[in-house]
């Protein structure tokens, strides 16, 4: 009976180690999903309440189309009418089909002031968007150090570009009709990269080496939905291991 007592305390001395560093392993793994949980709520929420401010915008520039249009066959209509005038020599008619043509241009101008407008304020809403999100994401980082004093985590963000509105005009014109640019989720998308290094601090790191590494991602963008535009979590041009 002792000899057997005296094994098993041996036997529980040498698995000690192992039980330790697994312990440690899976509190540091907790660690880094309570940061990557944090993190990407932040960039998810951010993202969603920029696009959710930038869909009215869209959808007001798209719906200016058909006046659009509208605009440009009174502008060849009042031309052709202007051409027919002076062909006929009639000063009185010269006269209106010229007053003609300057009020439909001076709508056309209007309008095409009223697009981009909507256009810069689009921009304007993804350039705050990006700041803040990238703000609040050094934020969290910043907090979750502070809350897991048994890690060391280093998180740098990559600086990716900032989207604009991605729409195009369908010609070269004042006041043209505006479409959604090809690949417009992944154009349109608000998205951030970033990467943690983890390790354990002294003296726990001595009795395990953890060092992990990993790369992040959230992509937040618009899309055309049955009736109406909508926000969409997406993986844009990231693979979805990264991002999710």
């Amino acid at each position: 009976m002792h000899n057997q007592q005296g094994f098993a305390a041996i036997l529980i001395l040498a698995l000690l180690p192992i039980l330790v560093s697994g312990l440690l392993l899976v509190a540091a793994m907790m660690g880094f999903l309570q940061l990557d949980l944090a993190m990407k709520h932040t960039c998810r929420s951010e993202g969603l309440r920029t696009q959710d401010n930038v869909r009215p915008h869209l959808e007001k520039l798209l719906s200016l189309n058909p006046r659009a249009l509208k605009l440009k066959a009174q502008w060849i209509t009042a031309q052709v009418q202007l051409k027919a005038a002076y062909a006929a020599k009639n000063p009185p008619l010269i006269a209106a089909a010229k007053l003609r043509v300057a009020q439909v241009e001076a709508w056309r101008q209007t309008l095409d002031v009223q697009q981009k407008q909507l256009i810069q304020q689009s921009n304007l809403q993804l350039q705050r968007g990006h700041t803040t999100t990238r703000s609040h994401l050094f934020r969290a980082s910043r907090e979750s150090q502070s809350r897991l004093n048994f890690l060391t985590i280093k998180t740098r963000l990559h600086n990716e570009p900032i989207p604009r509105l991605a729409v195009r005009p369908d010609v070269p014109d004042i006041a043209p009709t505006y479409s959604p640019e090809p690949d417009f989720e992944v154009r349109q998308a608000l998205a951030q990269r970033w990467q943690y290094r983890i390790a354990l601090r002294p003296p726990l790191s001595n009795f395990l080496k953890a060092d992990f590494g990993f790369e992040k991602a959230c992509a937040v963008t618009l899309t055309k939905g049955p009736l109406r535009w909508k926000t969409k979590i997406t993986t844009a041009k990231y693979s979805l291991k990264s991002v999710w």
